[in-house]
């Protein structure tokens, strides 16, 4: 459960900056031509829909893992550490969708795309939230962190780039704690 959330957490970011890569290459590549024309049906809709169903099936995944680290089964520095490798390994997706939104934004008919990019990485910060929270609450149960500190590292996680700062601070402090010992 713990991989299925973690690589389907960065599955779907991927999947997201996939989106224009197959709207403006559309014609320009056989490969691209072939899955718009067959898979999507060169509708934009179809492929949207289908990210978004993903989207919410790793929502229920991540659901699901956060209910299974109460029970214990993973340490509190395994989940920090896959945690702090989902964050890294989202952010050249982010930075790609963060310039093509931009891109985007400079001609009035295609400022739709930058709220759709939006929405979709809301979509995407939420999962990882859910997922961060959970390594939270075992950083607390461990007693790595207090549940102030808990708190604010879990609500930290759901904003951008802040997500990637909790991370880091989270597998920092479970291997200080380690260190220690």
């Amino acid at each position: 459960m713990k991989k299925a959330a973690a690589i389907g957490n960065v599955i779907f970011i991927y999947l997201t900056a996939l989106l224009p890569v197959f709207l403006f290459a559309n014609g320009k590549s056989k490969f691209v031509t072939f899955m718009w024309e067959h898979f999507f049906y060169n509708n934009v809709w179809i492929s949207l829909f289908f990210l978004l169903l993903f989207g919410i099936v790793m929502y229920v995944i991540n659901i699901l893992f956060l209910l299974q680290t109460r029970k214990g089964r993973w340490t509190a520095q395994e989940l920090a550490r896959t945690n702090m490798i989902v964050k890294f390994m989202q952010i050249p997706a982010y930075i790609f969708i963060f310039i093509v939104g931009l891109l985007c934004m400079v001609m009035i008919f295609t400022i739709g795309i930058t709220f759709v990019f939006v929405l979709l990485d809301a979509v995407s910060i939420g999962m990882t939230g859910l997922y961060a929270a959970a390594v939270f609450n075992e950083l607390r149960k461990e007693q790595f962190i207090t549940q102030k500190m808990q708190i604010f590292y879990s609500l930290a996680s759901f904003v951008f780039c802040a997500d990637v700062i909790m991370a880091i601070l989270g597998y920092r402090v479970c291997a200080i704690q380690k260190e220690d010992v």
